[in-house]
């Protein structure tokens, strides 16, 4: 049996990167900073720990299953987010924003981060310009995806932190 530490929603902030152009539906544009994954916009994206190789040279190359709850503690996987907003500025295809997390959480304190097992956005900033090949496409459809998720567009990161406490006093 597993106590856990907290109930409720705990408040996370991450970075994105917004997938555009018409090729791609919206459903499937909103992935994590690095990796190929899309995050769910009907509902909580649901962590899980793919199929990994460890790789040590003095050893052969071992391929391990997958952890048996996401996320794991000898483990990287699960939903990252960050316990204070990102202030940095980030150009489009990458976006800022907020999100609310439960289940498993394993807190990193010490570094700042924590990892979960549910998460739902529920906010971001507006971009302040783009890069990449496709700028516009990429705001446009950001802005398709806070509409489907009924999450908020905020200009900066400290009316991000005001929009989203205020949303997670509502859960």
């Amino acid at each position: 049996m597993r106590i856990p530490d907290r109930t409720g929603v705990v408040v996370g902030y991450r970075v994105w990167r917004v997938i555009p152009g018409k090729w791609q539906s919206p459903s499937e544009s909103l992935h994590a900073q690095t990796c190929q994954r899309s995050w769910s916009l009907t509902g909580p994206t649901t962590a899980y720990c793919p199929p990994r190789f460890q790789v040590n040279p003095n050893k052969p190359l071992l391929k391990s299953g997958p952890c048996e709850d996401s996320p794991g503690f000898d483990c990287a996987c699960g939903l990252y987010a960050r316990y204070e907003p990102i202030k940095e500025a980030h150009l489009l295809p990458y976006v800022v924003g907020s999100v609310l997390t439960w289940g498993r959480v394993i807190h990193h304190a010490e570094r700042s981060f924590f990892r979960a097992e549910k998460a739902l956005p529920i906010a971001f900033v507006r971009p302040c310009g783009g890069g990449g090949a496709f700028p516009r496409e990429a705001e446009d459809k950001l802005f398709r995806i806070a509409e489907q998720l009924g999450a908020g567009v905020v200009g900066n990161p400290e009316e991000l932190r005001v929009y989203t406490e205020k949303e997670a006093s509502r859960w």
